[in-house]
């Protein structure tokens, strides 16, 4: 007779104690590894563009808000006022109020089209830039000298550094006695920064706001206010009462309709990935049951002698079962645990990469944002490891079934 668990003693042995040709200890660890494989694929790519819409958010609404009030005509009067009003709605956190003109920017022969953005002096400041990041010079000193803070991709392409002049000039004509001509300044460069988005960092340009509306002639208008939210996604709910706040002396509009089809093609094609890339998982666990199928047949000897002792259909397909699911728990393990170490150093992957290859893995001109990142969604890992537990115990049922049907006297006859 046969005691109790012993189901687990002998699938422990079929696990860990193969024939002496080693086959399937070598398609245990083949079977584990394409669990793994697939279970770090999916996890790791999943939180790379959890990552990117992340880093993309935050650039976009550290940039722009989550709300913007625009007057019409681009000015809006009676600021302060307005700005006032603003920051006693519920959940709003910060106003920033803005004046933000189109300009061409030059320097020694090299021109680039970029946009102003007259700043107060609160956030010419590190803490008021948010998002981002300074990397040369000191923004305070653009305000006190009345400089500029230009954006690194922007200062690269016209040759600038801090202590550099660089000449604005605006579209807007203004008239002389000798007709109209084009406004323009040369000012010095105070800061570099990065701000995040490469679209904003090859186009940025801060001054103080007193400066701003002196060269666009400006008096003491602005052209944008700024809201920002404890939580962008209330928005919706405190839509309504901003726009009663602004009346109609401007026009508002919210972070969802910045780049609309950027932000359902990325939505998209999260779900898209996780669809296709779950096919990895399955591939691996079709390998797990031909295994089980292989081992079936090996132990065929073996089922009949624990049936003839006793063994009932119940304990073989447990066997089994045990022998699958651990060999689809482990590869999970294995898996999600390699998905947290490349989500963890997914930099200086990158970075290792760059270096064997000689190849720029990540270009912020065709990625938006400067930087790699991954954050792994706790909600993505746990749909993860749920497809691949379910997959793994759909592949033990049909061996567990065909182990547990065999005969034993048909078998011991022929042995």
């Amino acid at each position: 007779m046969l005691g109790n668990g012993y189901e687990w003693a002998v699938a422990r042995r079929y696990l860990l104690r193969p024939p002496s040709d080693g086959f399937i200890s070598l398609n245990t660890i083949l079977s584990v590894s394409a669990i793994a494989v697939g279970v770090m694929v999916l996890i790791s790519v999943m939180s790379v563009m959890n990552g990117f819409r992340a880093g993309l958010m935050e650039s976009v609404l550290g940039y722009q808000g989550h709300a913007v009030v625009s007057g019409y005509g681009g000015r809006i009067e009676d600021h302060e006022t307005l700005v006032k009003r603003l920051r006693q709605i519920p959940g709003v956190v910060r106003v920033r109020p803005y004046l933000q003109e189109q300009v061409v920017a030059m320097n020694a022969g090299r021109n680039k089209g970029a946009i102003v953005r007259g700043l107060p002096k609160s956030q010419l400041s590190k803490k008021g830039l948010d998002s981002m990041t300074v990397l040369r010079g000191s923004v305070e000193a653009a305000q006190e000298n009345g400089g500029l803070v230009l954006g690194y991709v922007l200062a690269q392409r016209l040759g600038v550094t801090v202590g550099s002049e660089v000449t604005i000039i605006s579209p807007r004509s203004v008239a002389t006695p000798f007709g109209s001509t084009l406004r323009y300044l040369a000012y010095t460069v105070e800061a570099v920064v990065e701000v995040g988005l490469y679209q904003y960092d090859e186009t940025f340009i801060g001054m103080p706001i007193e400066e701003a509306q002196r060269f666009f002639r400006a008096g003491d208008s602005i052209s944008t206010i700024e809201i920002f939210m404890d939580n962008p996604e209330d928005i919706d709910s405190v839509f309504p009462l901003i726009q009663e706040t602004v009346g109609k002396s401007a026009y508002v509009a919210s972070w969802r309709s910045f780049n609309p089809a950027l932000m359902g093609t990325l939505q998209t094609e999260r779900v898209a990935m996780f669809l296709i890339l779950s096919l990895i998982i399955l591939v691996a666990v079709f390998n797990v049951s031909s295994s089980l199928v292989m081992l079936v047949k090996e132990k065929s000897g073996d089922i009949a002698i624990l049936r003839t002792m006793g063994a009932t259909r119940a304990s073989i397909r447990k066997i089994f079962l045990i022998v699958g699911l651990s060999i689809g728990f482990t590869g999970i393990f294995v898996g999600s645990l390699l998905a947290s170490l490349i989500v963890i150093y997914i930099e200086p992957i990158k970075r290792f990469i760059e270096w064997m290859t000689g190849q720029n893995m990540w270009d912020p001109a065709t990625r938006f944002i400067s930087e790699i990142r991954a954050e792994a969604d706790p909600t993505e890992v746990a749909m993860t490891i749920a497809v691949a537990v379910l997959m793994s115990f759909l592949a033990t049922i049909l061996p567990a079934m065909r182990a547990s049907r065999l005969d034993p006297v048909s078998i011991l006859r022929h042995e």
